[in-house]
């Protein structure tokens, strides 16, 4: 994998920790206060699988990064789709920068394996 990548896919995944709190504590579309169960939902939905996105992108763990991508792409879908236009479509640059980071590792390690 490319540093760049690299670098911005962990970049990125931090993004999407802080963003996942910024939706929890100060949403500026919504004058409610956020409930127990949203935080629950938003924490084991968005927050987790980030973080371990950017420990497996830290790491190099391959399966620790396709489990998080795929437990946090329903959430980024519905986050950054549903209203458009609006801050939370960083979701989806986030995920599909995951998905390229993601994609790219694999490859590299598939071929780091191939004799020369």
């Amino acid at each position: 994998m490319s540093p760049g990548v690299k670098w911005s896919a962990f970049i990125l995944s931090l993004l999407g920790i802080g963003l996942s709190f910024l939706f929890l504590f100060f949403n500026p579309y919504s004058e409610h206060a956020v409930s127990s169960s949203t935080k629950v939902i938003v924490v084991l939905m968005l927050t987790l699988p980030s973080a371990f996105m950017a420990v497996s992108i830290w790491l190099g763990l391959r399966l620790l990064m396709a489990i998080s991508l795929i437990w946090l792409a329903p959430y980024s879908f519905y986050i950054s789709i549903a209203s458009i236009p609006s801050i939370w479509n960083v979701f989806l640059l986030i995920l599909l920068i995951q998905i390229v980071a993601t994609l790219s590792f694999f490859r590299h390690k598939k071929n780091e394996g191939l004799p020369s």
